[in-house]
């Protein structure tokens, strides 16, 4: 189970790993409805760009082609590079891939909201966030579960321990790493983990947000890509811990 962060830099990692590892199957979190043009892909019956167009006309996709190809283009180079006797399946179930879509955009109007008149409303916010919380996972979990033979790669997200508990309690043996070996979570990430485990308090959800909304518009409007912004975005964090140790320390003096 190779847990790969929302970014570009993570993906190309996790390609790393798919290419220099020998294994049976590799299970994508793509949408299912991929599968046909991704074998096709795979076995080399179309190439990248005509795999894209296919996908793209298609509209098999809820985002931008663009924004998607963004995050997945180094694993999608990478499974040109595997053994013709690797199995690829795509597990994602596509009616909870659109909904997560619907779901980021309407969080991304709540952000724009946000920014411009300077409150929140944290039910709405909570509301939002929890409709793509749903047991999909578990769904998607049998259909790895029931095609996984010997060894396997499974690349899926922040969920991955998750899905990796529902293969447990399958019979599977599975083993769980990151890419990253030091991962910091955007504050939405972090905030979606809490309200997981039911940990979450109003005061520090509005926290949570309201950091949300400073990384959109301070890191993610202001950088070329999702990956600058997350990088000046820690930069950032790494300072304000430098910063906060010094005047801890020059007040212990």
């Amino acid at each position: 189970m190779i847990i790969v962060p929302y970014l570009r830099s993570s993906a190309r990692k996790a390609a790393e790993i798919v290419k220099n590892m020998e294994c049976d199957a590799i299970f994508l979190n793509f949408p299912r409805n991929l599968q046909s043009i991704i074998s096709d892909y795979v076995s080399g019956r179309i190439s990248l760009s005509g795999m894209l167009s296919k996908i793209e006309a298609g509209r098999f996709l809820p985002e931008p082609l663009g924004a998607w190809l963004y995050l997945n283009e180094p694993i999608l180079e990478a499974l040109s590079r595997i053994s013709e006797a690797t199995k690829v399946y795509c597990y994602c179930d596509v009616d909870y891939y659109h909904m997560s879509f619907e779901v980021a955009s309407k969080i991304a109007c709540l952000t724009a909201r946000a920014s411009v008149t300077g409150k929140i409303n944290v039910e709405e916010w909570m509301r939002v966030i929890k409709e793509h919380m749903s047991e999909t996972l578990m769904f998607e979990a049998e259909i790895v579960g029931i095609k996984a033979r010997g060894c396997c790669i499974c690349l899926t997200g922040l969920s991955g321990w998750k899905m990796a508990k529902h293969l447990r309690s399958m019979g599977h043996q599975v083993r769980v790493r990151c890419v990253e070996r030091l991962y910091i979570f955007k504050p939405l990430e972090i905030l979606e983990a809490l309200i997981e485990q039911s940990k979450l308090f109003p005061e520090e959800a509005e926290r949570l947000i309201w950091r949300h909304v400073n990384f959109i518009r301070d890191y993610v409007l202001t950088s070329e890509n999702l990956d600058e912004a997350y990088r000046k975005w820690v930069s950032s964090q790494r300072k304000l811990i430098i910063h906060h140790n010094q005047i801890l320390k020059s007040a212990q003096i």
